[in-house]
């Protein structure tokens, strides 16, 4: 199962000493230094982990906490030079799920990264098999590889925006909100700017299937998307 992880960290040299020894080959680490880098990945990434070094700033910290745990239930490790009880209290209230106060041996902080990702990914539950789907022979899209083929060419996608075709695609002529795309794809219920997030992996999934001059994927106005597989229409 490939994981993914986000790092929160001021300080770079600390996040990539994490980043080097979380390092496997299934696993993605990404690493943001400011709330504002932090959220736009979190929005667009699944994690499985994120490990918070709460420096920002108090306020600031408990605020991404709060956007965080209210969009998902992804594991939230926090480190933090404040190990007094009132603070360790905040975070917990605020979203977190684990907390290590300084000084932390680096061990302890694999240690608990490992298992907080051991637990998410035992309780997350697994997806169906899903079957190749082919539109005629212009579109062919296989999740198992998570390959693409338009015209015989390979096309490059994101996570998400394989995601968000494959759920679509999956669909034919099945009218999706924004909100019901979000809540498929992301895996959550609608949080935070979800109209501006589907409008823009929506946008680049129609900017790379316009090769063949047909628009798979149909604006239903007012209510949302649905995947159109008939050549001739309207």
């Amino acid at each position: 199962m490939n994981k993914a992880i986000l790092i929160i960290n001021a300080n770079m040299a600390a996040a990539q000493t994490i980043k080097h020894n979380l390092t496997s080959p299934n696993t993605e680490i990404i690493c943001v230094s400011s709330m504002h880098d932090a959220l736009q990945t979190f929005i667009n990434t699944e994690f499985c982990l994120i490990i918070l070094d709460a420096g920002i700033s108090a306020e600031d910290d408990h605020k991404l906490l709060k956007a965080m745990r209210k969009a998902r239930t992804t594991p939230i490790l926090i480190l933090s030079s404040q190990s007094c009880h009132v603070e360790r209290l905040k975070v917990f209230q605020a979203g977190a799920h684990a907390y290590i106060g300084e000084p932390y041996s680096l061990e302890e902080c694999l240690a608990q990264a490992q298992s907080l990702m051991e637990l998410y990914c035992d309780l997350k539950p697994q997806r169906e098999i899903c079957y190749t789907l082919a539109f005629g022979k212009d579109l062919v899209i296989d999740p198992q590889t998570r390959q693409v083929l338009l015209n015989g060419r390979d096309l490059q996608f994101t996570r998400k925006e394989f995601d968000l075709l494959f759920c679509l695609a999956s669909n034919p002529g099945q009218v999706f909100s924004r909100e019901q795309l979000y809540e498929q794809v992301w895996d959550e219920h609608a949080a935070y700017n979800v109209d501006g997030v589907v409008k823009s992996q929506i946008r680049l999934l129609r900017q790379k299937l316009s090769a063949t001059g047909r628009e798979y994927i149909k604006n239903v106005w007012g209510v949302g998307y649905r995947f159109h597989n008939e050549p001739d229409d309207e």
